[in-house]
């Protein structure tokens, strides 16, 4: 049951992430410059600066609300399956010491 909730809340919520601060910085863009968030940074009728800054913004904001989500999920199936329910790459690391 754990690798099912790990797969379930491990990889679904960082997606929904993706998308719920996608929606939110499209808006905070929209608002703050009184203009469209660029759809498409190539266009020439974007600005250089403009583009990169959109760029900035938005790939800055994903992989932060990525980052939040995906810990905070690791630490529910952590703390209600156990360790073993989530991937290898998640697993805290346990230093072994040698006297």
């Amino acid at each position: 049951m754990g690798k099912l909730a790990w797969q379930i809340i491990g990889v679904g919520a960082p997606i929904a992430a993706a998308f719920v601060a996608r929606k939110t910085l499209t808006f905070a863009w929209e608002k703050s410059t009184k203009r469209p968030a660029p759809s498409n940074p190539v266009d020439d009728e974007i600005s250089m600066s403009e583009a990169l800054a959109w760029t900035i913004v938005s790939g800055v904001g994903v992989a932060v609300a990525q980052l939040v989500v995906q810990r905070i999920a690791a630490n529910t199936v952590r703390n209600n399956f156990g360790e073993e329910a989530l991937p290898k790459k998640f697993r805290k690391q346990i230093e072994e010491t040698t006297d």
